[in-house]
């Protein structure tokens, strides 16, 4: 029975087979190094959470209420355990990274400028082919523990990218936008969102009136309550989506625009998600924002076949949607201030500038086209605007066109000059700041 003592007994045993296993592993080894430190001590609070749960084992006398309790935090604690032993690699990654080391370096940058400080970012190859982020994997257990204090407070956040994307750096803007996730936790970023909206009369008569068109010609089984719950849940859904493109810009400019070209707009055009907005309107609202940032003459001039063929993408985001998500689409382009407002907020001074950063963009580019590690001529460039100039070199040796792009993601000695690029520039930062 659910609860009894042989339940307990065996939940208890179990329990303790998977804590053995975890600390007998040798990957859970202190780490040199503070990479992947926070993640090492957020497993170990994970064990003492479950040790502690383990001490207030109820007596057989207990009422069968408090026991039947128990045995199901014990569940829910061997879940978690067996659960984490998918970060012993992860542990490991951390000592040989797979990713290349001037992307790594460049989004730990990201990471700083969008997160905060106080991070501990892992990332580490997955075989299915997208990129996800994770924070604070076993927090439900920690912080659910009464009587419980752990020890760590630095946040973890482990990045996880397709395994056959290692190298390709081009890709990697893409890292911006997962740490978006990470940023609109730490920041409640959606909420802040949420509150301007709320706030502005036009919005809620609008939403009021997509209710009752909801209750009246769509879904008329469902009470007005819960056609509002649902139409707000997938709002907040696609508001943390659009805000994790804006933070993604914020970080390293058109580099986003473009590796989110050429890994999205595969998967999908115009087609909406409970969770993610068409791929239309999400270039729209990107372009609408690095048009406001000054990026657009960069790009007109780097790649003007390429950004008119994204501005016609985004000319798509207008087509017809079946509500309510016209209703979702339609109040997030009109509040495209607001969504920008809240990442400019968040990035502050750590947003890359386009005045500053396009002519070191340049400088990049130059070099490459002369087979010259473009670490910079007279001072490190910085690692992003390097990144920039990446893309630059590659759309004048692939072509400013669709194919191009693709085309580009094959050019491996490319990549790899900019990755050592970014890695040896800084380097190059760390030592100067240090002299």
């Amino acid at each position: 029975m659910d609860g009894d003592a042989l339940d307990v007994e065996f939940l208890l045993a179990a329990a303790a087979h998977e804590i053995g296993s975890l600390r007998g592993d040798r990957r859970l080894t202190p780490l040199l190094g503070s990479r992947g430190a926070a993640l090492r001590d957020h497993l170990l609070d994970l064990i003492g959470a479950v040790e502690h749960r383990m001490t207030q084992a109820p007596p057989a006398t207990a009422p069968h209420i408090v026991r039947r309790a128990f045995a199901r935090s014990l569940r829910q604690s061997i879940v978690m355990l067996q659960g984490a032993h998918a970060a012993l690699p992860w542990l490991a990654a951390t000592r040989t990274p797979t990713v290349n080391l001037g992307s790594l370096y460049i989004t730990e940058e990201c990471a700083r400028i969008l997160v905060g400080t106080n991070v501990d970012l892992v990332v580490v190859p997955d075989p299915e082919f997208m990129y996800s982020t994770t924070s604070w994997p076993w927090s439900a257990v920690v912080n659910s523990t009464s009587g419980f204090t752990p020890s760590n407070t630095r946040r973890p956040i482990v990045l996880n990218y397709p395994l056959s994307d290692a190298d390709r750096l081009l890709l990697h803007p893409i890292f911006a936008h997962e740490l978006g996730h990470a940023s609109v936790d730490e920041h409640q970023l959606v909420s802040a969102v949420e509150t301007e909206l709320a706030n502005d009369p036009a919005f809620t008569a609008a939403l009021q009136s997509k209710v009752n068109d909801m209750a009246s010609n769509h879904w008329p089984a469902l009470p007005p309550t819960q056609i509002s719950g649902i139409i707000r849940a997938r709002l907040h859904s696609w508001t943390e989506e659009l805000l994790c493109d804006h933070l993604a810009i914020e970080a390293v400019g058109p580099s986003f625009m473009w590796s989110f070209v050429l890994f999205v707009l595969p998967l999908g055009y115009g087609e909406p998600g409970e969770a993610h907005p068409p791929t239309t309107v999400r270039i729209k609202l990107a372009l609408d924002h690095l048009t406001r940032r000054g990026w657009r003459p960069y790009m007109a001039r780097v790649a003007p076949d390429i950004t008119s063929w994204i501005d016609q993408i985004a000319g798509d985001a207008a087509g017809v949607l079946e509500p309510p998500f016209d209703f979702l689409r339609d109040q997030l382009v009109s509040h495209a201030n607001v969504l920008q407002d809240v990442a400019m907020q968040r990035s502050g001074s750590g947003a890359l500038d386009a005045h500053r950063s396009e002519p070191q963009a340049d400088e990049a580019a130059d070099l490459i086209s002369r087979l010259i590690l473009p670490v910079g001529l007279n001072t490190p460039l910085d690692p992003r605007a390097i990144l920039l100039g990446g893309w630059q070199h590659a759309f004048q040796e692939h072509g400013d066109t669709p194919s191009g792009l693709v085309d580009a993601l094959d050019d491996r000695r490319l990549q790899e000059l900019v990755g050592k690029a970014i890695e040896m520039s800084t380097v190059a930062s760390a030592w100067k700041a240090g002299a």
